[in-house]
């Protein structure tokens, strides 16, 4: 997901040069509305992973009060709590997996928003009759 927004946005920064270049305001307006699409694409790819992240963190706080509550209780035979351990180690590992790539999106997605700005200052104005008079 993340080559994909970096692809997204050196395709952008090239066609937004040549576009401006050009003075081709229909061509900035389309390739604007292009990127507003896949800016909204990769803002539900973060959500989604942001749900999923917080998932996991549910289930690893869920394994560790089970475990807690384990080890309070007195686990006579000690297998409830090393399989809990076990449980607990795979899910901190997923979070911190989940938690680092969401961190790469959630960055990279700000970027997108760095060019929206870049490709409105190079002429993707709202038509209408205020933009006439500009």
């Amino acid at each position: 997901m993340n080559r994909r927004i970096r692809r997204h946005i050196e395709t952008v920064d090239q066609r937004l040069a040549a576009l401006a270049a050009a003075g081709d305001r229909a061509g900035l307006r389309r390739l604007a509305a292009h990127h507003r699409e896949q800016t909204r694409n990769f803002q539900h790819e973060r959500l989604i992973h942001l749900l999923v992240t917080f998932f996991f963190a549910g289930l690893l706080a869920a394994a560790l009060a089970a475990l807690a509550l384990c080890l309070a209780a007195g686990d006579p035979d000690g297998w409830t709590a090393g399989a809990l351990v076990a449980l607990s180690a795979v899910l901190a590992g997923l979070e911190a997996a989940y938690i680092g790539h969401y961190y790469r999106l959630e960055n990279n997605v700000q970027a997108l928003y760095e060019l929206s700005s870049r490709l409105f200052a190079a002429g993707d104005r709202p038509e209408g009759p205020s933009s006439e008079a500009r």
